[in-house]
């Protein structure tokens, strides 16, 4: 009897050595090798057209929700002439050709002056020393206008233009009257030689058609608004952007996050809707383990999982869920592995590229 009692315990104990402990398995409770990762990625794109100023990002920099990270520069539309704002027809998103088109211009500046006359030096004095110096004219140069009407009608202009002996002029100031033929002096004190011109007609001056190409992405003027010869009208961007409304020249991050990757450099010129930067939001991130097949009956979602830091021994586990299992295997040495995917509860102090421990809850 003692010998047959024996004999079967022996046997049990052969066929037990003869069954993998956990840890041989591969079984969950053992433990996972794993790996912090970003579960999402977002790509920011160029809103419009333009060229990339200077900007100081670098891949793996955290940014702020609603950090400026890119600056594109816009072409600027500026005032060729003093003088009141009217028939403002263009606001920002507007395409600038199809509000040309429609009204012939973006905006119609009426000069400060309100006055303007074409003259001619046909008639300018000759001097006997030098019977041509009154036909020698150059744009800017002021002159002085009196009626031949009636001498106290008197003003003050600049040439806006010279075409040979043909030349324009602006009207600044003085009291003179529409349909006025005037002469036109070098000097205030209207001496007959220093006479440039005679018979030229007051006219009322024309309002010059302000006009561009692309998108306006600002307006700097209201209709109505008097500005100055240099003032900014319009920002202007290569694209189309319909139904913009107080958008700048800014590309903003739309969340808490990080730097994954930089598509442009400074200075480049840009399209519209060209990737400048991916990032992933600090928020977003999970851990990744391979799977290998004889597992595939005990990891599967919904499973409850308890995650260490393989580099942070004192930080308390974190709890996680498992989202899925990949139904692609990834192996390359030739096992047959599959990626599991885990939601954590708590992602804080974590890192993209950190090694983990994950363990099948019990």
């Amino acid at each position: 009897m003692k010998k047959k009692l024996l004999a079967l315990l022996l046997g049990i104990g052969l066929l037990l050595a003869a069954v993998p402990s956990v840890a041989e398995s591969g079984n969950a409770t053992a433990g996972y090798s794993g790996t912090v990762t970003w579960r999402n990625t977002i790509t920011l794109t160029a809103p419009f057209g333009g060229t990339l100023l200077d900007y100081a990002l670098r891949v793996g920099d955290t940014v702020q929700a609603g950090q400026t990270l890119f600056t594109l520069d816009t072409d600027k539309v500026y005032a060729a002439t003093s003088g009141t704002v009217r028939g403002l027809r263009a606001q920002p998103g507007d395409d600038a050709a199809t509000v040309t088109d429609r009204y012939g211009a973006l905006l119609y500046l009426e000069p400060a002056g309100r006055y303007t006359l074409s003259a001619s030096t046909n008639n300018a004095y000759k001097s006997t020393d030098n019977h041509n110096v009154n036909r020698y004219i150059t744009e800017g140069e002021t002159v002085y206008l009196r009626s031949s009407d009636d001498n106290d009608r008197t003003g003050v202009g600049i040439v806006t233009k010279v075409d040979g002996r043909n030349f324009e002029v602006e009207v600044q100031s003085g009291n003179l009257d529409m349909e006025d033929t005037v002469s036109i002096y070098r000097d205030e004190a209207y001496s007959t030689k220093e006479r440039l011109a005679s018979y030229a007609k007051v006219q009322r001056a024309k309002s010059l058609a302000v006009t561009a190409e692309g998108s306006v992405l600002r307006c700097a003027v209201a209709e109505g608004d008097t500005v100055q010869r240099g003032d900014l009208l319009f920002e202007m961007v290569k694209g189309t952007l319909p139904a913009l409304s107080g958008t700048d020249a800014a590309v903003v991050s739309p969340v808490d996050g990080v730097i994954v990757s930089l598509s442009k450099d400074a200075g480049a010129t840009i399209n519209q809707k060209d990737v400048l930067a991916t990032l992933y939001a600090a928020n977003d991130l999970m851990v990744t383990f391979d799977v290998d097949e004889s597992d595939l009956d005990l990891i599967e979602p919904g499973n409850r999982v308890t995650v260490t830091l393989d580099a942070l021994a004192g930080r308390k586990p974190m709890e996680g869920t498992v989202d899925a299992v990949s139904g692609i295997t990834t192996s390359e040495d030739g096992s047959t592995q599959y990626t599991a995917y885990v939601t954590l509860s708590d992602v804080a102090d974590l890192r993209p590229g950190m090694s983990v421990s994950v363990y099948l809850a019990q």
